[in-house]
């Protein structure tokens, strides 16, 4: 075999070997996953059933509905991991003074069962996933909540409360709700919601925009808009 062949043959060996390497360090060592998941710590805290939430001055968090009640922590490897303040007192969960600007890498993530029943938030953006309840109340001041729903898990419930004062905002997207009241005082909501009945009041330059549903009662004051779609 002429030296030439041999390089040709030695180059594409090599580059085979280098191929196969790379895909076993993927397929069995869980790299090349741009670094999310190994590059954060989660620190995790077992916590006992709550019916209450309140979570104030705080920013990063998200709820999640699931079979057992824990809460984590995820902050990146090479940073210090910040103290959170929660405490766990009969049945309220409080979170507090979770929003310096140091936290954009850093998230807290509650996990709770079916004993959640009201949400209260004051200058806090919260994140709910899997919001399978049977009746859940939020209240929140100059806050933000988001229903962010996974499409493959068709989450479900009965009866929906919500009062929203002073520039808050609430954001969903599709998911299926018995009944919903809603009071917005100077305040927003953007309804995905695919929902049996829809009651509430609008006040104080408040707007809503919701998804039609089969039943509707909806008062507002002359500073206040309504939008309903038809879809």
């Amino acid at each position: 075999m002429k030296t030439s062949k041999i390089i040709f043959v030695s180059l594409l060996s090599t580059i085979a070997v280098v191929i196969l390497a790379f895909f076993i360090d993927v397929r069995i060592l869980g790299r090349r996953d741009n670094g999310s998941g190994s590059d954060f710590n989660i620190k995790k805290h077992e916590l006992k059933f709550f019916k209450v939430l309140y979570i104030s001055k705080s920013m990063n968090v998200t709820l999640v509905k699931n079979d057992s009640t824990f809460l984590e922590v995820n902050s990146m490897k090479d940073s210090i991991a910040p103290k959170v303040n929660f405490s766990l007192r009969e049945d309220t969960l409080r979170i507090s003074d979770f929003e310096k600007t140091n936290h954009h890498n850093v998230s807290i993530r509650i996990y709770t069962g079916d004993s959640l029943r009201r949400i209260l938030l004051k200058n806090a953006d919260l994140a709910v996933e899997h919001s399978n309840f049977g009746a859940l109340s939020l209240d929140m001041s100059q806050s933000s909540i988001w229903f962010n729903e996974d499409d493959k898990i068709k989450s479900h419930i009965r009866q929906l409360s919500i009062v929203a004062n002073d520039h808050s905002h609430i954001n969903t997207n599709s998911f299926y709700a018995d009944s919903i009241n809603i009071v917005l005082r100077n305040s927003e909501a953007n309804l995905e919601t695919i929902s049996k009945k829809l009651t509430g009041s609008l006040s104080d330059s408040s707007r809503i925009q919701a998804r039609q549903p089969q039943e509707i009662w909806l008062k507002k004051d002359g500073t206040s808009k309504i939008n309903i779609n038809d879809y």
